[in-house]
């Protein structure tokens, strides 16, 4: 099978309406199918769609950025956080390393701190307004290296 690489424009909104995120008017979002570059659900729907098409995607939580998962809150002591004062809202990276998880404060109580390590979209259906822009099968050193070369993909210096 023939991997494509797609360029498209999207607003993402909440079940409820509420913009979420989009993408700038002028650049859009150019990936390589199979590289995990955007969520499964919204890379299975794109699939069926043609330059030009303007289309309502609709993911469930399964196929985003998963369901809500109890087990990853935590409560920890106030003085095992990296900063002296705290939010509710704030986001710490758990460990030195760009890739260890990141936490949100969900509660504050005291010297507790409550923390959530769910996906700030977890359990959520997102509703994508899609318009594909532009596809083209991907070449082998694309293949190859796991990303899209070239405008609006990624660059080698």
């Amino acid at each position: 099978m023939t991997r494509q690489v797609v360029s498209f424009h999207y607003i993402l909104r909440d079940e409820g309406g509420q913009v979420l995120d989009s993408s700038s008017q002028d650049q859009p979002i150019t990936y390589l199918e199979g590289s995990g570059a955007i969520i499964d659900g919204l890379e299975m729907a794109l699939k069926s769609f043609s330059p030009g098409q303007k289309r309502v995607v609709s993911v469930a939580p399964e196929k985003a950025y998963g369901l809500h998962d109890p087990q990853q809150i935590r409560t920890i002591d106030r003085k095992q956080l990296p900063v002296a004062e705290v939010n509710i809202g704030d986001m710490f990276q758990t460990g030195p390393d760009r890739h260890a998880p990141v936490v949100r404060v969900v509660a504050i109580e005291g010297d507790k701190v409550k923390l959530d390590a769910n996906h700030p979209l977890a359990g959520q259906r997102l509703i994508f307004e899609v318009e594909i822009t532009e596809k083209r099968t991907a070449t082998p050193e694309e293949i190859d290296h796991g990303h899209v070369h070239g405008p609006g993909g990624h660059h080698h210096h």
